[in-house]
């Protein structure tokens, strides 16, 4: 089974992805802001991350800047999460190495859809 680390500072949020997320299968690991996620991903080694864009502490730039600044963390697929669906945001998190990037509020279906479209492109990728 796939560990998904989610990230979101709105607990309503997490909930509702990891609800979706475990639905479809998915192990899910839980943090509140981005100071949590180099931790939480070296601990639980997560196959993805969803990562929110705007937290109070760490954002999702930062906190995805410190993944792939970790070597053992810089492979693992990201998607950012975020009601931010400005061009710009989507730019940076592309140049950082996001994966993808869902806008909230997401349609039915899009979260399970995206997640295995970046866990089957990592897969390959990797030659699995």
């Amino acid at each position: 089974m796939e560990r998904i680390l989610v990230v979101d500072d709105s607990e309503d949020v997490r909930l509702a992805l990891a609800t979706i997320l475990q639905d479809a299968g998915y192990d899910v690991v839980e943090a509140s802001d981005g100071e949590d996620v180099v931790p939480l991903a070296l601990k639980h080694r997560p196959g993805l991350i969803q990562l929110d864009v705007a937290m109070p502490r760490v954002d999702g730039f930062e906190a995805l800047r410190r993944i792939k600044a970790e070597a053992r963390l810089r492979n693992i697929p990201v998607i950012m999460v975020t009601a931010k669906g400005r061009a710009e945001d989507l730019s940076m998190a592309r140049t950082l190495g996001a994966r993808d990037y869902i806008s909230k509020p997401w349609a039915d279906g899009e979260v399970e859809l995206r997640v295995e479209w970046v866990l089957q492109a990592a897969a390959r990728a990797v030659g699995i």
